[in-house]
């Protein structure tokens, strides 16, 4: 059922008109467990971002020009993600990195790993915007551990978990 909304929401959400309207992001989570790295990509619309810098810095904010609100958007970012081994022992984020992608605001992190152990599984949380917008909805994928898996956070999730199918790296 998800993989069905998942798939229609992405047919409205790469439609211009359409997309300012959904309250969507959408994450990348690269696992490289050759040297026990994750990379995280956070992408959020720009139309989206002009609208909450104002409830989150009660402001009337340029995130399109002004770095200041650039970068309090990406340690706004940081303070709302978290990552866990599925035994619940955090992994610390690094502090995140940000560019302006045309009509996306991009947001990197990563974090570390004990390399050469086997990573089964993630625990996430990602709650950006959603003190905003209820209604947000904010998807990670996962890739380089077997098939991708998706995280689908919406209306009271918080803390959602991901197994991985197999041991070995995945190759794209």
């Amino acid at each position: 059922m998800r993989t069905w909304l998942f798939a229609g929401l992405s047919l409205v959400w790469i439609t211009p008109a359409q997309a300012h309207k959904l309250k969507v992001s959408l994450a990348t989570a690269k696992i490289l467990p050759e040297s026990g790295h994750i990379q995280i990509e956070y992408r959020f619309h720009m139309h989206d971002l002009e609208h909450a810098v104002v409830h989150l810095f009660s402001d009337k904010k340029n995130i399109y020009q002004d770095k200041k609100v650039q970068q309090q958007f990406s340690e706004y970012v940081y303070t709302h993600t978290s990552l866990r081994h599925l035994n619940g022992q955090a992994l610390a984020l690094s502090e995140p990195t940000f560019e302006v992608d045309r009509k996306y605001f991009r947001v990197y992190q990563n974090a570390k790993y004990e390399k050469g152990v086997p990573l089964q599984g993630l625990q996430m949380r990602h709650g950006t915007l959603r003190d905003v917008w209820p209604e947000q909805i904010n998807l990670v994928n996962f890739r380089g551990m077997g098939p991708v898996k998706t995280l689908y956070f919406d209306q009271d999730d918080n803390w959602l978990k991901v197994q991985f199918d197999e041991q070995k790296p995945h190759t794209q």
